[in-house]
């Protein structure tokens, strides 16, 4: 019993952690309207830093708030889906997975938007998430 509870929370942790790596540059994309995509699509070849804008986007711009707004977001939604305790009653290990696994995807989104907003304002940025802050 005890090793099936490892297994969901490690599994459930590892689908969170390869998953905000994959989207967290899209992700940087869509708050920041600057140019970051998916990995297979250039990944940060488009980004406004990578072509020295006026504005330069606040997580590639600045290692300080680029490493610990996205580092931050990705540990609190690996935390999340690891200890994440369902209200109700799973019988199924992939329904167990899943839920834990959507609830770390979402507390990684919701930190990732609370850092953007942080470091758009730090660095006055005006573009995207910063334009509804500034």
């Amino acid at each position: 019993m005890m090793n099936s509870i490892i297994n969901i929370q490690t599994i459930s942790g590892t689908i969170t952690l390869i998953t905000t790596l994959i989207i967290v540059t899209p992700l940087c994309g869509f708050l920041f309207q600057c140019g970051c995509d998916w990995p297979w699509s250039g990944l940060d070849t488009d980004c406004n830093y990578q072509q020295h804008a006026a504005q330069q986007c606040p997580w590639c711009a600045s290692m300080i708030t680029g490493i610990l707004s996205t580092g931050l977001a990705i540990m609190c939604g690996v935390c999340a889906a690891i200890f994440f305790k369902p209200s109700f009653t799973l019988n199924q290990s992939i329904i167990e997975v899943s839920v834990r696994s959507l609830s770390g995807l979402t507390v990684f989104v919701g930190v990732a938007i609370l850092t953007a907003s942080i470091a758009a304002i730090w660095q006055d940025y005006s573009i995207g998430i910063g334009c509804y802050l500034l």
